[in-house]
């Protein structure tokens, strides 16, 4: 097999979206392996061919340290992928099927090279499974695109995996995922075989595991390295996390130049939008002017602009120039602006609210704090002065028993008997705090006010 001269070619990752719903359990290494695959598809390829991977390309693609280990990890994973199976649920003829395959066939590598020549023999040769190929051959509809360069750098094989998910539902802005199938979907929850037995392992059971390690990574790592990035709100059933809605924002920061300002020399490959979306504004637009459309601007202002368009004409709304208007709105970087502030700003509010809650808890805790402090105080002075002032007692128990809690006192029992009683201690304390009201006066000026601040400041938030 002659290695092919390497060219600057941006290259494009295209999944059916049912390949990029299906439940699959990948290292980091397996998928950059499999990822360097798919940009080895080419759009008109009719069928899957045997492709040779050099290593050094996806060290140099994922710019990873060029050592030993590095290579190995990279021939493991291919030889890895021959053993997993992918699991997809896609509606047929016949109903809801799941369908499974192996993913890769054939891995082969050298086992010597020669001297000089480490990179140029330092590859692996591989091809998807024949089943392989509805989901990633001759896609018409129904599929993803994305720019490689966008994951090349995400750490996480879970990150992968939710950017995927989330840029398939990009020009829609929000998806929606049980918490369980979203584990099943990322490989959270993976099947295993242990003597001999299928067997379930949920790797992240407890929500907050889940949160910190899978979403908030992955929420950090969208937004440093990719062209989008997302908040999530947690959906609830009673106490208990179920679901999660995700909110995908366009991340400009790191989007790719743009391919009219790209250096000389990069070739682009034409947007595989076209058969997806000119058969909705074929009425409007002739097929030339369509093609330059999408290949002067980004395909979510594309998208966004078709869809307007359509809404408008769906309405019932006169449009004398509906390809013009096209067009016009494809222009705009902001279309979509206000809903991503109104969602934006949804989340903050939420944030603060979640602040709040937060610091109402903490001075609610202080709050608590002081009134046990000062009710210690009290009863610490009761004693004191039952002990300096021999007639205390008697004077507090006379109050008790003319008051409304004298049925709680039994003439049969002892003080100390009746003590056991709350409700009798509760009232000869209050007896003994009323009758030497002057020595508690201390008590209540070093704490009253600390308390009566506390329970203003919560009652603001």
């Amino acid at each position: 097999m002659a290695r092919e001269k390497k060219r600057s070619v941006v290259r494009l990752v295209r999944k059916s979206n049912d390949l990029v719903e299906a439940k699959y359990k990948f290292d980091i290494w397996e998928t950059r392996v499999f990822t360097k695959m798919l940009t080895l598809i080419r759009p008109d390829d009719e069928d899957f061919k045997d492709y040779r991977i050099y290593l050094h390309e996806v060290i140099d693609d994922y710019d990873l340290k060029k050592n030993k280990e590095a290579y190995e990890w990279l021939k493991r994973g291919a030889r890895k992928l021959m053993t997993k199976i992918i699991k997809v649920v896609r509606e047929t003829d016949e109903g809801l099927m799941e369908f499974q395959t192996p993913i890769a066939v054939g891995v082969e590598n050298p086992l010597n090279t020669t001297k000089g020549r480490e990179d140029e023999m330092a590859f692996v040769d591989i091809s998807f499974h024949p089943k392989m190929r509805p989901f990633l051959i001759a896609l018409k509809s129904k599929f993803t695109t994305y720019d490689v360069r966008n994951i090349l750098k995400l750490p996480s094989a879970y990150s992968i995996r939710i950017y995927e998910l989330l840029k398939q539902y990009e020009k829609i802005g929000k998806r929606k995922f049980g918490f369980m199938e979203l584990k099943e979907i990322i490989g959270a929850i993976e099947e295993v075989q242990e003597k001999g037995k299928k067997k379930t392992i949920d790797n992240y059971p407890l929500y907050g595991n889940f949160r910190q390690r899978v979403l908030l990574k992955a929420q950090r790592d969208l937004e440093k390295y990719t062209d989008i990035r997302f908040e999530f709100d947690p959906i609830k059933k009673g106490r208990k996390v179920v679901g999660f809605m995700f909110y995908i924002i366009s991340n400009r920061s790191n989007q790719p130049e743009e391919h009219r300002s790209l250096p000389k020399g990069i070739q682009i490959q034409e947007s595989p939008i076209f058969d997806e979306l000119f058969p909705l504004v074929k009425d409007w637009i002739g097929e030339s002017g369509f093609r330059k459309l999408i290949r002067s601007y980004p395909e979510n202002q594309v998208r966004n602009a078709i869809q307007v368009t359509l809404n408008r004409l769906k309405k019932g709304d006169e449009l004398n120039n509906v390809a013009g208007h096209i067009i016009a709105l494809a222009k705009q970087t902001n279309l979509f602006d206000s809903m991503t502030q109104k969602r934006k700003r949804k989340v903050e509010k939420r944030k603060s609210e979640e602040g709040n809650h937060q610091k109402k808890k903490e001075l609610e805790s202080i709050q608590r704090q002081l009134e046990a402090e000062k009710h210690q105080k009290e009863l610490d002075l009761i004693d004191l002065i039952l002990q300096e002032i021999p007639e205390a007692r008697a004077l507090a128990l006379e109050k008790v028993k003319g008051g409304i809690f004298a049925r709680y006192f039994n003439n049969q029992k002892s003080f100390e008997e009746n003590c056991e009683n709350p409700f009798f201690l509760t009232a000869f304390r209050n007896a003994v705090k009323k009758e030497f009201t002057h020595r508690f006066e201390k008590v209540g000026e070093e704490y009253d006010p600390k308390i009566k601040a506390i329970k203003a400041a919560a009652a603001h938030l």
